[in-house]
C-alpha cells in the first residue's frame, strides 16, 4: 500500500474515531456546551450511543489497517543448536536447495518455491512446469522423494510435506532459421 493510501486510512481513522467519541459523549450526556447544541436533542437516545460506538470501531479498523502491510515479511529461519552454539538457515536458502535438487530431475522446465515452518517440520510449497508427454505422477512423486531426501540431508530440517502445483506444460520453444 502506498503511502499516500496510508495518510488517507489515518486521516479517516482519526476522524471516525473522533466522530465516535464525540457522538458517544453527547448522548451520554457527557459533553456539555451550545457547540454540539444538535446532538443534545439525543441525550439519553442509546441507538446513537452504539451508533457512535460503530463508528468508533470503524475508526480503529482503519488505523490498524493504516500500520499493516508496511513492511514486506523477510523469510523465516530454522533453527537448531549444537554443543557450540546455535544454526540458523534462512527459509532463502532452502528456496535454494529445492531449486538445486529439483534441477536433478528431467522433465521440469521452471520451479518456484515457497517455505513455511509447522511444528511437523517444513512445508514447501512447489509450482512447476513441465516438458510435454511426461508422466506427470511419477515425475512429481520423485520430485517430492529427491527434494525431501536432499533437503533434509544438507539442512538437517525435517521436511513434513512437500506441496507441488503443476502450473503448466511448457511448450518447446521452435527455432525458425531466418535468411
Amino acid at each position: 500500500m502506498g503511502t499516500g493510501k496510508r495518510i488517507i486510512l489515518v486521516v479517516l481513522g482519526l476522524l471516525a474515531l473522533l466522530g465516535g467519541l464525540v457522538l458517544i459523549f453527547a448522548t451520554l450526556g457527557v459533553l456539555d456546551g451550545t457547540a454540539l447544541y444538535n446532538l443534545f436533542r439525543y441525550t439519553g437516545d442509546l441507538r446513537y450511543t452504539a451508533l457512535g460506538f460503530l463508528i468508533l470501531l470503524a475508526g480503529v479498523i482503519l488505523l490498524a489497517f493504516s500500520t499493516q502491510g508496511g513492511k514486506k515479511k523477510e523469510g523465516g529461519t530454522i533453527v537448531s543448536f549444537t554443543e557450540i552454539g546455535e544454526i540458523r538457515i534462512s527459509f532463502k536458502a532452502i528456496e535454494n536447495m529445492v531449486l538445486t535438487a529439483s534441477r536433478k530431475i528431467k522433465g521440469i522446465r521452471e520451479v518456484n518455491t515457497r517455505i513455511d515452518f509447522i511444528e511437523q517440520g517444513l512445508v514447501i510449497y512447489m509450482r512447476i512446469k513441465v516438458i510435454p508427454d511426461v508422466a506427470i505422477p511419477g515425475l512429481v512423486s520423485e520430485l517430492q522423494g529427491k527434494v525431501r531426501e536432499y533437503v533434509q540431508e544438507i539442512s538437517g530440517a525435517s521436511v513434513a510435506e512437500i506441496k507441488v502445483l503443476v502450473e503448466n506444460i511448457a511448450q518447446e520453444k521452435i527455432e525458425k532459421n531466418v535468411r
